[in-house]
């Protein structure tokens, strides 16, 4: 698995919502960050299949909720929070989350999930790894999660019970 992301904030100091429009899919959007989120998530999916996978059709369809290539070939889930758009590569099923971290109301979130939660990075890598199951759409027979960016809390999640970590985490440079 290869994780990819990018800086929204960086990315639009050189590219205009303009230039994002033709990654919307024709939707529409209740608020410009979440266009940007949307298309920007499209956008870095599409490149870096291109790019890195040298596939030639990118063409993204919707089925069962999850996002795929209309013709195979390559598995991938994104996500967003923040300034942060992410996309996890693999060639089996894969998810992903990221969140930013934010102080929290630990006792009451203990409580609410029935965990105990002495921190930051104990409730977030919860919540990114529930959310990355969700995303999944099966089983997870492997989990990864690490803080990037200092304060994002960013996990995957695998059908491939050998997954450890992917093998890179990396900007991808537009």
């Amino acid at each position: 698995m290869e994780i990819y992301y990018i800086n929204s904030e960086e990315f639009l100091k050189s590219h205009d919502t303009d230039f994002l429009r033709r990654f919307t899919d024709g939707r529409e959007f209740k608020s410009v960050k979440r266009f940007v989120q949307y298309s920007l998530g499209r956008y870095l999916v599409k490149s870096v299949a291109k790019k890195f996978y040298i596939m030639a059709d990118t063409e993204i369809i919707v089925e069962n909720d999850k996002p795929k290539f209309k013709n195979g070939g390559m598995f991938f889930s994104i996500s967003h929070s923040g300034k942060y758009v992410a996309a996890a590569f693999d060639n089996v099923a894969c998810g992903l989350d990221i969140e930013e971290m934010k102080p929290r109301d630990f006792e009451a979130l203990s409580a609410r999930y029935n965990k105990d939660f002495q921190n930051t990075e104990d409730f977030y890598k919860f919540w990114t790894e529930y959310e990355a199951e969700i995303k999944l759409q099966q089983k997870t027979q492997a989990s990864y999660s690490c803080v990037f960016q200092d304060n994002f809390m960013l996990t995957a999640v695998s059908v491939n019970p050998a997954f450890s970590q992917p093998s890179c985490i990396s900007r991808f440079d537009v």
